[in-house]
């Protein structure tokens, strides 16, 4: 068990890599529908975004993938506070990095603004 205010590092990386490894699908679906939206609209400008967007989403796969790497040759004795997360702004991400809230990724019903 460990000690009060301190996180373990292999969990911390493991749900990092989970974020990642989500947002990369996010901005792949993005990807997809605006690639249909324009798609009477395509120009080179437009293209080279699209291409930067489909970029953007396997960078953040292979970060993803790096993490989980780690993760599993992280020791697990290792920790460190949990202020690391402090500068985290989005309360949700914060506790689902914590490990407090369930994993609810994916799932949620959008939130419309």
């Amino acid at each position: 068990m460990k000690p009060s205010g301190l996180l373990s590092l292999r969990d911390l990386l493991s749900r990092v890599a989970h974020e990642i490894e989500v947002n990369s699908v996010l901005a792949s679906d993005f990807h997809d529908v605006v690639s249909e939206l324009a798609a009477e609209n395509m120009t080179a400008s437009v293209i080279e975004r699209l291409q930067a967007l489909d970029l953007i989403s396997q960078t953040l796969a292979e970060i993803g993938i790096f993490l989980t790497t780690i993760s599993a040759i992280c020791p697990s004795d290792q920790t460190v506070p949990e202020s690391v997360l402090d500068d985290i702004r989005l309360a949700d991400l914060r506790d689902r990095l914590q490990g407090k809230a369930p994993d609810v990724t994916g799932s949620v019903d959008p939130e419309l603004w």
